[in-house]
């Protein structure tokens, strides 16, 4: 007998209308070692009873059944335990039985048969019969533990932002995350269908790809043609449903390096790179700007100097006795010398970096933003309209509202293809929506307006009609800062076509109390 079950309590089920059948039962039970918990039955109604328990650690451990009961029976038991869908061991006991009625017994589902003459037969099996019970539970437990780590591995592998595709040696794909789906622009299942190769998603993954030797160590040092399968992961394109090409970082793997080349599995994962792309270009031309302002500021700077010298001579110049043409002509340079000279400044003051706060008035920052763009409002032939209410000074990031200005007054004259009118108000306001008083600037223009699907996109970061001359950031950007100021920044459009006029109005509001503290003294 097994050391190991001659100390453990068993719960049995008995099915016996015998007391004294029962009680030898019992006692030849504890002579071999066990700690029993009995449960003895008579008909089915009990039976059903000690089925049915909320606790399953409650069920029995066995259940012994005479064969032949006044309202009962063997058979009839073991049927009740098979309904119930339990796999509890099931041993048929009778005190004197024919071969076939025990091999029908055995059919019908019970692991054994045991005579009550013959009880030195009943440990053995009892013995054998839990441990198959507790190797089919463990067997039971490890196939649902399996199951839920796979349902876990694939919720994980749908949820994760990265692209996954597994292809067969032939680059049939045989699974496509949703990630990918999303990323290529393929419909859910389509990638399964066959229509698509690995190849045709990535040319880099194509035919040539050798997957024995993805899989072996490299020891000469040497690379793979294209595909550093064995290194880090390489960027590449990938084609969209559209036809159009993205540009992607994939990793590899072959999944079962240890099966036959025509049997192996290739897992790639891919990673959208458009928007790294267009970052790194974006600052690149960011890094340029910066550098030209830099420059123009320093340009201005210099300027100054002889600015100061040639006002100086032609001030010397005004003094003295001139003819009236040559006069003329002198109040004409000096005029144009001090456009310079006020260019200079607002160039030296638009590019001077200052994390500083002040009251300003917005009217100037206007005047300024409009200094430095009037050669394109001239160029265009813009009609600037200025419809300036008297408003108070506002404490603000001074050199960031004018970058706003600049980005609203810049998109408004460029939308005047063919000239028109700017228009700039500014007037006392207040947000209705929680009652805060503040200063409203509107910048509007006629020109060509938006469409709803540009209007719907024109916060987004990289988002730009303007092709390779814009970076798409100047709207995200005004807006983070009109947020920094806890203002607001609206805009509406109408979009011209079929002769009908267009036009864009866009609203900056800017609160008084905007939670900012003054850091720099009021101008």
């Amino acid at each position: 007998m097994s050391s190991e079950l001659a100390t453990r309590a068993l719960h049995v089920l008995l099915v016996e209308d015998n007391p004294d059948d029962a009680f030898l039962l019992e006692r030849h039970l504890r002579r071999n070692g066990f700690s029993l918990k009995i449960d003895r039955v008579e008909t089915a109604s009990e039976m059903v009873r000690a089925l049915e328990v909320s606790d399953r650690s409650e069920l029995p451990d066995i259940v012994l059944a005479d064969y032949n009961l006044p309202n009962f029976s063997g058979p009839a038991a073991l049927q009740l335990v098979k309904a119930a869908g339990l796999d509890i061991p099931f041993i048929m006991m009778s005190g004197a039985i024919s071969e076939e009625t025990a091999v029908e017994s055995m059919r019908a589902g019970a692991q054994d048969y045991v005579t009550k003459q013959n009880l030195v037969r009943l440990v053995p099996a009892l013995e054998r019969e839990l441990r198959e019970a507790s190797a089919r539970r463990n067997k039971l437990a490890a196939e649902l533990a399996l199951k839920e780590s796979e349902a876990r591995f694939h919720r994980l592998v749908e949820a994760m932002p990265l692209g996954l595709l597994i292809s067969d040696s032939t680059g049939r794909i045989v699974y496509a995350n949703s990630s990918v789906e999303r990323l290529l622009g393929y419909a859910r299942g389509s990638m399964l269908a066959g229509e698509v190769t690995l190849g045709a998603l990535c040319p880099a993954l194509g035919p040539e790809v050798d997957l024995e030797a993805a899989n072996q160590t490299d020891q000469m040092g040497g690379s793979f043609d294209r595909l550093r399968l064995k290194g880090e992961p390489f960027e590449t394109v990938c084609r969209a449903a559209d036809g159009t090409t993205i540009e992607t970082l994939i990793g590899v793997a072959v999944l079962n390096p240890e099966s036959a080349n025509e049997e192996r599995q290739m897992a790639a994962f891919i990673a959208d790179l458009t928007l790294q792309k267009k970052s790194e270009e974006v600052l690149r031309r960011t890094e340029k700007l910066a550098v030209a302002g830099r420059l123009a500021a320093s340009i201005a700077h210099e300027i100054n100097n002889p600015l100061e010298a040639i006002t100086n001579c032609l001030y010397l110049i005004a003094n003295t006795n001139l003819p009236d043409d040559a006069r003329n002509f002198l109040e004409l340079a000096q005029k144009e010398l001090d456009r310079v000279a006020q260019i200079t400044v607002q160039t030296l003051r638009f590019y001077r970096r200052s994390t500083q706060t002040a009251r300003a008035d917005i009217h100037e920052l206007l005047e300024t933003v409009l200094a430095l763009l009037e050669s394109r409002v001239r160029r265009m032939q813009v009609e600037v309209i200025r419809e300036l209410h008297p408003i108070p000074l506002m404490l603000v990031h001074d050199g960031e509202i004018r970058q706003v200005l600049v980005n609203l007054i810049g998109n408004a004259i460029d939308a005047l293809h063919d000239g028109g009118q700017l228009r700039l108000r500014t007037r006392p306001s207040r947000d209705w929506s929680d009652g805060r008083v503040g200063v409203r600037i509107s910048v509007a223009d006629n020109g060509t307006g938006m469409s709803a699907a540009t209007l719907a996109r024109i916060f987004e970061p990289f988002y730009s009609t303007k092709g390779i001359t814009g970076t798409g950031l100047g709207l995200w950007v005004s807006k983070e800062i009109v947020d920094k100021h806890q203002g607001t920044l609206r805009v509406k459009s109408k979009e011209r076509k079929d002769g009908q006029p267009g036009g864009t109005v866009f609203s900056l509001f800017i609160p008084e109390e905007n939670g900012l503290q003054l850091t720099a003294p009021t101008a």
